[in-house]
């Protein structure tokens, strides 16, 4: 005899019932679990305040420690540019670095870019304590744990992303081309502390399902991959973001970001997580080295571990563990 469909009531108790067996129980269902491993994306809203923070003190937290750290912001961007070192060092000034930064645009007819810097997490100052708090979540790493399918995550970095009325677009990127790590777990939390009503606030663009094109890294070298044109990948974004809203990310899922066309400040915070005890990358046998764009974010212990080895650091750590 032919199997008869489940009624909508035992679907649903199917439903629940799966959802307890893989141990979900931090918001994750499995409708969303699976978007996340089909797509490479999905949104996340309310991901502040489910993780018991409040809004309006995570985003002045971040404000403060942005703001204490301006100058970085500037440099970061015009070492990206190819100014000297020693001419960077010398910058202590934020409106300085701004000018500065500003009229290399002007002379090489660049786009005045987005603003970012790694690591607002770490520090001393109450701030920075709001930030490690919200970083080291173990709410947020079940959440990471479960749209990675591991049982275990350790956070990588913590970044800023700033765009002011008018800067320029992100260029399309994945994040594991930008990190040490040989993975494929790795997830980012955008969150939106400012609200993106609208795309002209600039959320972040996604490539759905390219991080599942294998073809593309294999056959491709990094500047062979940057017309995506051809691939015909379902462009998706997921405004309106509220304050507090969220979307995650894959690793491997090129996104990026339209210019900030609004007359207002966009600000997001991103928290990364990356599976616990993942091997960094080894120096032989390698199609090609990752981008050195995020450099700063790993310099600090990359040198402490061997090549191809765990990556087991106090930099690193363990956020959620099953």
């Amino acid at each position: 005899p032919e199997a008869s469909l489940p009624s909508t009531e035992e679907g649903v108790s199917k439903m629940q019932k799966l959802e307890e067996r893989v141990g979900i129980g931090t918001g994750v269902s499995v409708h969303k679990m699976l978007e996340f491993e089909r797509n490479g994306h999905t949104k996340m809203p309310n991901l502040l305040q489910n993780a018991g923070m409040d809004v309006e003190e995570v985003y002045t937290a971040f404000e403060n420690v942005f703001n204490a750290r301006l100058v970085e912001a500037y440099t970061q961007k015009m070492r990206l540019f190819g100014v000297a070192p020693k001419l960077l060092s010398s910058l202590v000034d934020p409106d300085e670095a701004r000018e500065m930064m500003e009229e290399i645009c002007e002379a090489e007819e660049r786009e005045i870019p987005f603003l970012q810097i790694f690591h607002l997490h770490e520090g001393s100052s109450k701030s920075a304590q709001t930030l490690r708090k919200l970083a080291l979540s173990p709410h947020l790493g079940k959440l990471a744990a479960d749209l990675m399918g591991v049982t275990s995550v350790m956070l990588y970095q913590t970044s800023a992303f700033v765009k002011e009325a008018g800067n320029a677009e992100t260029r399309w990127h994945s994040d594991l081309n930008t990190a040490p790590f040989d993975t494929n777990h790795m997830v980012t939390f955008w969150i939106a502390l400012t609200p993106v009503p609208t795309f002209d606030e600039a959320p972040l663009e996604f490539a759905t399902g390219s991080h599942r094109d294998f073809a593309l890294p294999y056959w491709y070298s990094n500047e062979g991959m940057r017309n995506l044109d051809a691939r015909n990948y379902p462009i998706k974004s997921h405004e309106p973001l509220l304050s507090g809203d969220a979307t995650a990310h894959s690793g491997w899922v090129l996104h990026g970001s339209p210019p900030n066309m609004s007359e207002e400040r966009r600000c997001a915070f991103a928290i990364t997580y990356v599976k616990s005890g993942a091997r960094t990358l080894s120096k032989d046998g390698l199609r090609r080295q990752p981008d050195d764009e995020d450099m700063e974010g790993y310099r600090e212990w990359i040198s402490r571990i061997k090549p191809g080895q765990p990556a087991i650091h106090p930099a690193l750590p363990i956020v959620y563990q099953q």
